[in-house]
């Protein structure tokens, strides 16, 4: 009865010590979530909302801006996951080919300390001296002086080279988390597997593509979700350089619903956009984790 008695005060004193997490937890993330389903049923200005039912998502269905703007989050997505992880991966096997520690550790910290510069720090340096419009800009300065173009290119005002350029503002397409991830599963790679793969003769590529490969695939699927995730939500190079443009061909669902909710004043429409997003992530996120277990299962 004692040890009953003790058992329900230290659950009671872990239940105090987790409220205020879970506080901020309903507060911040579930009252929001719920809101935006009850306000997406309604015609909801900021001040007064007027219940309409499914008419936003009607609405949405026939909405060909919000519907391209899908398609270019997954072509951005997709394309952002493809260089991400294969720079990263690349630049992780590299390191891990070095011989010697000490010279390994150098180029550890050299490769990581500019991913500790702000993200939104490059795309500024991207847009104003890359990317600059006239001829000031490096890309245009050197494409010039090559012939290869006569006149600069407009980058992100062309509907032609928008999604390039949005493509571009990302390189090298490292980051530091993923880099030293990958790097640290290389280095847990049982070294009786890998002496056992130099006396059987095997070459690098193969190494890679037999061993290094296989190990890392728990991160890469794990990265993989992060990716789908988070560039499906991302809209931070919109909101810096095209807004949304030209003729919309830059739009994303997440400025859309940035968009209609603080330009257009329609904010129950927007809580519509973002629950037919959360749906979709929701969705996606289920059959990657399904093909994850099935495939843990195999």
């Amino acid at each position: 009865m004692v040890k009953v008695q003790k058992y329900n005060k230290k659950g009671l004193w872990g239940l105090l010590w987790l409220l205020p997490g879970l506080l901020l937890i309903l507060v911040f993330s579930y009252y929001p979530l719920f809101s935006a389903f009850y306000y997406s049923l309604t015609d909801w200005n900021g001040k007064l909302a007027e219940y309409i039912s499914f008419a936003n998502f009607s609405e949405l269905l026939k909405d060909q801006i919000f519907l391209n703007s899908i398609k270019t989050a997954v072509i951005l997505t997709c394309t952002g996951i493809l260089l991400g992880n294969l720079a990263t991966f690349i630049l992780a096997e590299c390191l891990f080919n070095l011989k010697g520690k000490r010279i390994g550790s150098v180029y550890r910290f050299l490769f990581v300390l500019p991913c500790l510069v702000p993200g939104i720090v490059t795309m500024l340096l991207w847009n104003k001296i890359i990317f600059a419009v006239n001829d000031a800009g490096l890309v245009n300065s050197i494409l010039l002086s090559l012939g290869v173009i006569k006149e600069p290119l407009t980058w992100y005002a062309g509907e032609e080279t928008v999604l390039l350029s949005l493509i571009l503002t990302n390189f090298p397409w490292v980051a530091g988390t993923s880099f030293l991830i990958y790097l640290a599963g290389l280095q847990n790679i049982p070294e009786s597997i890998l002496e056992a793969a130099k006396l059987e003769g095997i070459t690098v590529l193969e190494r890679i593509f037999y061993i290094d490969f296989p190990y890392l695939m728990g991160q890469i699927r794990y990265f993989l979700m992060l990716g789908f995730i988070g560039g499906l939500q991302n809209y931070s190079m919109q909101l810096l350089f095209t807004k949304g443009g030209p003729f919309y061909k830059s739009m994303v669902p997440g400025y859309y619903i940035y968009w209609n909710a603080f330009n257009n004043m329609r904010y129950g429409y927007a809580c519509a956009c973002g629950v037919v997003m959360f749906v979709i992530i929701f969705t996606l996120t289920l059959i990657l984790n399904k093909l994850k277990t099935s495939e843990d299962m195999s």
